[in-house]
């Protein structure tokens, strides 16, 4: 027997910031088959123990699964237990060369090696800075090479704008040591405890303001002090530079506002991802190898609740494609749909909506003030606002759940969903479309995948019952066929909390919490890479070197952006929507759906249109005007790159470096928390929380940022003493947020607030 091919699984895992010493214990999520629209059930597993010095496992059951220690959930002194994931390694075998089967010391053993054949590799970076300051001097890397001990190792990032002699910690990484009791091959990977540092013992607190002590500074003292003052990064200017490269959205960063340009105060978190790499050495000196994909984001705070759009979704639509043509179990369309209901059951609805508050108009960040702030549009609320409560919302996706599979809502779905192309038409008909009011990749209102809406579509259609069909605990160490790409992307591992999982992250990322995937598509063709927030191209090869800085505006006969409209005064109709701005009224439109069809034909030649000229402005074309014939167009026939190995949900290492997937977040992470649009991240940033049934019927609750439990939510407001400030997170985002058991604040999963 020899073997001829290594996994690791999960794929793609999630590990979670905290700086409790013990890790999150095992959990998956259970549905209540006699109450499938009820929150989902934490079911405690069995867990693992790890030495940290000699790499051994023990196994226990807890009773329950603690989030944060702390004796209360009103103290202030928690910490955040980190989730730290296992990563398992899978063998294909030339006795069984159809089937992963777990690779172990006997496995080993028979096909003519040991344990010292083995040895890992780790390469983590956190680029958040360079992403921002393009200096290469601001890339913060940590690699570890042949690793075969057994022992705790820690990870920690250099950069050579840190102060003499500094690291940045990012966490710890272990090989497990294999035992009688748990023979198969294991790797650790613990993230860091969601640390902030600076370069200045002050700070400005906004424009024209003298310098005053910095609270971080005054908390940790010199051990804050990791990042040079004579780096770019501390006293960065965004907002005046040449190229349209900014993250968009721009300015999501610790700092203070100069005139229409954002100033950094030079903070570093310890967010990163990267690769963790096995090697097995064969007896003629050759390696053979597999990868997994890991990222440091902040815990998942309502851990029993899944995100309307994940990663998985879009992994499945570039492996599966966007159609589904067969029929489709009504389970997988049922569980679209409870997505989108846990994520509206912790949003207050009537706010996001654009209700008035008090009388106060817009009283946050919503979707109804992004269209007005973008593009002009007529600020108003998506439906009327007497009919979106929380609970009334909440009914409205309780009747849509229960109805699929009846007679005609095939057609009813069909016009209900929003498509990928439309996100350009502002008219209230096109808002009000599902999923309405919130934000996706593209800036503009929330699409499904295309994958999603077909299935939605075709259970509707097909109606075929099929008990159990969604796989949500994928885990297993029999074996998994080779080419199951679906079973190995859900896989979840033992040992494992559910949330390290890639279908616990959510995926419409703008920027997005645990990572921004939208950079997943950016070497989508060999030879360029584009940025990750429209169709800019930033970096090409030699033979390419002719597109740089102009852009790709359509691919295979499809444009990538449509045009905008909508109304711009009471009942003016659909008028062309542009502003200094935005002076082509361009609406991009994300590359995962737009390279959907695209990415079928991985390894293949496709016809691509770019600009003819450099072009810093966005610009609109529609499909007829791809054509030679267009003479402010040139034609470039270019290659798909095969964004995974081979049967593999592994990403392939032309598409995605080190760094990458989190570089576009706020910095620090914590900073995303405030004033964004993006509160439909139920699972990792909720919102509306400790909801209930009000004397008049209307629901009640809390902000999740409100300093203290009234009842009365408190509108997202910087000036609002009752919320969480900035500093606030950044000094103590352990002891102040909460997590969320069934909607309401627990410090467990049985709900509890208390601990012994």
């Amino acid at each position: 027997m020899q073997i001829s091919g290594l996994r690791i699984l999960p794929p793609i895992a999630i590990g979670r910031l905290g700086s409790s010493s013990l890790p999150m214990d095992a959990f998956r999520l259970d549905v209540d088959p006699t109450n499938p629209l009820d929150f989902r059930k934490i079911t405690v597993e069995e867990s693992y123990k790890v030495d940290p010095a000699t790499g051994i496992m023990t196994k226990f059951t807890p009773e329950k699964v603690i989030f944060k220690d702390a004796t209360n959930i009103d103290v202030k002194n928690g910490t955040v237990r980190p989730v730290a994931p296992f990563l398992e390694v899978f063998a294909i075998t030339t006795d069984n060369p159809d089937q992963l089967v777990p690779l172990t010391i006997d496995l080993l053993t028979k096909a003519g090696y040991n344990l010292d054949s083995i040895s890992w590799h780790v390469h983590l970076a956190n680029i958040k800075l360079y992403r921002r300051t393009q200096s290469e001097k601001d890339k913060i890397n940590a690699e570890i090479t042949y690793i075969q001990s057994h022992q705790l190792i820690p990870v920690d990032g250099e950069c050579a704008n840190f102060v003499s002699g500094r690291k940045l910690p990012l966490g710890h990484v272990q090989f497990i040591q294999p035992t009688t009791d748990f023979p198969q091959i294991r790797f650790r990977f613990t993230p860091g405890p969601g640390r902030i540092y600076g370069c200045s013992t002050t700070r400005i607190p906004d424009d024209g303001s003298a310098p005053e002590p910095d609270p971080l500074y005054l908390k940790y003292g010199d051990d804050f002090l990791l990042y040079s003052k004579d780096g770019d990064w501390f006293n960065y200017v965004e907002g005046n530079q040449e190229r349209p490269i900014l993250t968009n959205p721009a300015g999501i960063f610790a700092g203070y506002d100069q005139g229409n340009n954002r100033v950094s105060w030079g903070y570093v978190d310890d967010e990163c991802d990267g690769r963790i790499t096995i090697e097995l050495k064969k007896s003629d000196g050759t390696l053979l190898t597999a990868s997994a994909h890991v990222c440091a984001g902040p815990p998942a705070y309502a851990p029993d609740t899944l995100p309307v759009r994940v990663v998985t979704d879009e992994i499945e639509q570039i492996l599966l494609g966007p159609d589904v043509d067969k029929e489709v179990p009504i389970e997988e369309a049922q569980e679209i749909v409870r997505r989108a209901l846990e994520t509206v059951r912790l949003m207050n609805t009537a706010i996001m909506n654009g209700n008035n508050y008090y009388g106060r108009p817009r009283p946050a960040s919503m979707m109804p003030a992004q269209d007005s702030n973008d593009f002009g549009r007529m600020y108003e609320p998506i439906m009327a606002p007497s009919i979106v409560d929380n609970l009334a919302v909440r009914a409205i996706h309780e009747r849509v759940f229960n109805g699929i599979g009846t007679p005609s809502t095939s057609t009813w779905f069909d016009s209900a969903l929003r498509r990928p192309d439309t996100i350009g038409n502002l008219s209230n008909e096109e808002r009000r479309k599902m999923p309405a009011m919130m934000r996706g990749a593209d800036g503009r209102a929330l699409c499904f995948t295309y994958r999603q809406i077909h299935t939605i579509i075709q259970s509707a259609a097909s109606a075929m019952f099929q008990a159990g069909a969604t796989k949500l605990n994928t885990s297993t160490t029999t074996s998994i066929p080779v080419a199951d790409v679906y079973g190995q992307l859900h896989y979840k591992g033992n040992g494992n909390p559910y949330s390290v999982m890639a279908r616990s992250a959510i995926s419409n990322c703008f920027p997005g919490l645990e990572m921004d995937f939208r950079n997943l598509w950016r070497r989508a063709f060999k030879g360029i890479t584009l940025i990750e927030n429209n169709n800019f191209i930033v970096e090409t090869e030699e033979e390419f070197s002719h597109l740089l800085y102009h852009r790709l505006v359509g691919v295979a006969g499809k444009p990538t952006m449509v045009p905008t409209q909508g109304p711009t005064f009471p009942r003016s109709g659909n008028l062309p929507l542009i502003n200094t701005f935005n002076p082509n009224g361009v609406s991009f439109m994300e590359w995962s759906n737009g390279l959907a069809y695209v990415l079928q034909h991985q390894g293949k030649e496709v016809e691509c249109y770019f600009t003819k000229d450099e072009s810093n402005t966005e610009v609109v074309v529609s499909a007829a005007d791809l054509n030679t014939g267009n003479a402010n167009l040139v034609r470039v026939v270019m290659t798909v790159n095969n964004f995974f190995e081979e049967n593999s949900t592994a990403i392939n290492n032309d598409i995605i470096n080190a760094g990458e997937l989190t570089q576009g977040l706020c910095a620090p992470w914590q900073n995303d928390y405030r004033e964004c649009a993006c509160y439909y991240w139920a699972a990792s940033r909720p919102d509306y929380v400790n909801v209930v049934p009000g004397p008049d019927g209307i629901s009640r609750g809390d902000n999740w940022m409100a300093k203290k439990r009234s009842g009365n939510y408190i509108p997202d407001n910087r000036a609002d003493s009752r919320l969480l400030t900035y500093d606030d997170l950044f000094l103590d985002w352990e002891g102040e947020l909460n997590f969320l058991v069934k909607g309401n604040d627990a410090l467990d999963s049985d709900g509890g607030k208390k601990q012994a």
